[in-house]
């Protein structure tokens, strides 16, 4: 399986990540468990010691019959805490860490859509409710067949939402946005006119710079600048005549 994935975007700058594998998932996966497993655990216990000191206070007060009702009740909103901890753990995660629950960031791989842009709660619900199919006949064992059989890694969930879990590529942040000073940043009002593809296109251009002929460099930058100060309106920001390549580094600094 091939495990890069290519994304053209229209200033034709081909943006590359990396497919994270079954392996990689998987272990992801294994730990994202075990935590599931203490947070059910501890809820269980406490919710068993609540039943009992309940029942102990009140079980001479009542009939059998309701004490029956009180344990059901008890049943009851044990199984519904339990389907929150499931599903709404990795929802919870995958929208405050943008992708990511403990498991992926341990790993280094995220959720992205296939257009490569951060997923949305939408995409987060569908893939995660798909996750009980991805799960038949047990152990995610179709969800790991589907994987094995696309070339993207994609299980049935992410199939139906449109997502892909790629690895991050940290080591391919610029050294120069680190050092960007603090009066060169954009200001808020700015910086909210980028979106998170904004910003990887900019830093995608500053890693490859390098790469390019001067004259395909200069023009790339022109074609990914102009996108950007359109984003800015009529006025834009006191910098709007900057240089281009100065414009994409103050862009590619913002945290997205």
């Amino acid at each position: 399986m091939d495990d890069s994935y290519g994304l053209s975007t229209p200033e034709q700058v081909e943006l590359g990540y990396e497919v994270a594998g079954l392996g990689s998932r998987f272990v992801a996966a294994l730990i994202d468990v075990l935590i599931q497993m203490v947070v059910m655990l501890a809820l269980f216990l406490a919710a068993l010691l609540g039943g009992v000191l309940t029942l102990a206070a009140v079980g001479r007060r009542v009939s059998g019959g309701a004490q029956s009702e009180a344990v059901f009740l008890l049943l009851a909103v044990m199984v519904l805490v339990l389907f929150v901890v499931i599903w709404g753990y990795y929802i919870f995660f995958e929208m405050v860490w943008n992708g990511q629950t403990p498991g992926k960031r341990r790993l280094g791989i995220r959720v992205l859509t296939t257009g490569g842009e951060p997923i949305t709660l939408t995409h987060s619900l569908v893939r995660n409710l798909v996750r009980l199919i991805d799960f038949l006949p047990s152990s995610y064992m179709l969800g790991a067949a589907v994987m094995l059989l696309n070339g993207r890694a994609q299980r049935l969930g992410d199939l139906a939402a449109g997502t892909i879990v790629v690895k991050e590529r940290r080591e391919r942040v610029p050294s120069m946005l680190a050092a960007l000073p603090s009066e060169q940043a954009l200001a808020p009002q700015d910086a909210a006119a980028f979106t998170a593809e904004d910003v990887a296109l900019a830093r995608e251009f500053l890693v490859r710079q390098d790469e390019l002929a001067p004259d395909r460099r200069r023009e790339l930058a022109a074609r990914i600048s102009g996108r950007l100060r359109a984003r800015l309106g009529p006025v834009g920001p006191a910098g709007v005549s900057e240089p281009d390549e100065s414009l994409l580094a103050r862009v590619a600094a913002l945290r997205r």
